[in-house]
């Protein structure tokens, strides 16, 4: 039973780890409107993939993309259950994380057995014959990988174990960290080795990660061609309704706190949680449950402003993300939209398409795309002058 704050009264007595635990409970997702519409793209596109063999799920950094791989997985994994009883071998998705290397760059040997262990749990009574040197199985069938084995006959296995499993996608978390300290001619050999494994296996590939991977494609036109983009965005302040949604995340976490006393995040704090978390949920929930940790550790009744304020990212740090966040997006919608060039090149004629300027894009594409353009003249987290004032009215407040 829980009461009117949303959550079980017995919470209050029980030990401070239990209380932190409830709160930031990960199996328990935030399903909001940004991570929603996200999930249902990249959902319908690793079902159809319509020809891309590669999907790029980029968004800033904090922005939630690990929850959104863990939704993906729990969401495929169940749908497939009767399939998979009716055949062991087969795996619907194989989910991974791409490491950053210590120094130098990349270690496709270390990634290619990532990969291979990843895909050789589930059913290991369906043995798969890798036939490769330093590769073999223990007594009990578990897949044994010595020292011995080299970065070409890990990744011979790793395309034999992935055509033998033929899953819906291959999952790769961190997908940036593939070209992390390469030079264009080296993060030009790292697409190779990606679209190759693609080609031999017929599996796609998704990729969650950062603005970083445009550098990617920008580097790589054919793998451009083949590749779908599903940009997960940040919240952000010149939406209204991306404000509204904002409000009602944070109304919801502040609700979830065991504490006698609800803080008010919504009503006075939620221009400093949008300051500190640039709009991401990530980032946000991550800083509250540091905020909420600290608040309890002091028995507090409620979480005050300087909880907030002593677990909270520097501005410094804060002025950082967002700029790396607005020149991605900025990046993105330059590459999504037709542009002059683009128009001069296919011959189109000037005075034809003037009165045409926008064509293709609908009302909300042009205020984004203005959007993207004011902002460019003001500095990060400076309000817009004209917008009235949001919050809860005196009439709504209990």
């Amino acid at each position: 039973m829980t009461n009117e704050y949303g959550f079980p009264p017995s919470l209050l007595e029980a030990p401070l780890e239990q209380r932190l635990l409830y709160f930031k409970n990960p199996n328990v997702a935030i399903m909001h409107q940004k991570l929603k519409i996200a999930f249902n793209k990249v959902f319908r596109t690793i079902h159809e993939p319509a020809g891309a063999s590669i999907i790029l799920v980029i968004g800033p950094s904090g922005v939630g993309k690990s929850t959104l791989l863990s939704l993906l997985e729990k969401k495929i994994l169940l749908e497939s259950i009767q399939q998979m009883s009716a055949d062991p071998g087969w795996v619907p998705i194989v989910r991974v994380e791409a490491l950053a290397p210590g120094k130098g760059t990349f270690r496709w040997k270390n990634f290619y057995k990532t990969i291979l262990l990843a895909v050789d749990e589930p059913g290991i009574e369906q043995k798969i014959d890798y036939e490769s040197d330093g590769i073999s199985r223990n007594h009990q069938g578990r897949l044994m990988i010595g020292l011995k084995a080299t970065e070409d006959s890990l990744r011979f296995s790793m395309e034999k174990a992935l055509i033998h499993r033929h899953p819906y996608t291959l999952a790769v978390d961190e997908f940036q960290h593939i070209g992390k300290m390469a030079g264009a001619e080296l993060l030009q050999a790292h697409m190779d080795c990606v679209k190759s494994a693609v080609n031999l296996t017929k599996v796609p590939w998704t990729g969650f990660g950062t603005y970083q991977l445009l550098n990617f494609l920008e580097l790589s036109p054919q793998l451009s061609r083949r590749t779908k983009i599903i940009h997960f965005p940040r919240y952000s302040l010149d939406c209204d309704k991306d404000i509204n949604e904002f409000l009602r995340v944070l109304e919801h976490l502040q609700l979830k706190m065991p504490l006698v006393q609800t803080p008010p995040l919504r009503q006075k704090y939620w221009e400093f949680c949008y300051e500190r978390s640039i709009g991401n949920i990530g980032t946000l929930i991550g800083w509250l449950t540091d905020a909420y940790d600290l608040c309890i550790s002091e028995n507090a009744t409620t979480l005050t402003f300087e909880h907030l304020q002593e677990t909270a990212k520097s501005a410094r740090e804060c002025e950082q993300m967002a700029s790396e966040a607005i020149q991605g997006e900025e990046k993105l919608i330059d590459n999504k939209y037709i542009n002059k060039n683009l128009r001069a090149i296919l011959g189109f004629d000037n005075s034809q398409t003037k009165m045409h300027k926008h064509d293709g894009l609908n009302s909300d594409d042009n205020q984004q795309v203005n959007n993207y353009k004011s902002r460019q003249k003001r500095k990060p987290f400076q309000r817009n002058p004209k917008r009235d004032k949001v919050g809860i009215r005196e009439s709504e407040k209990s």
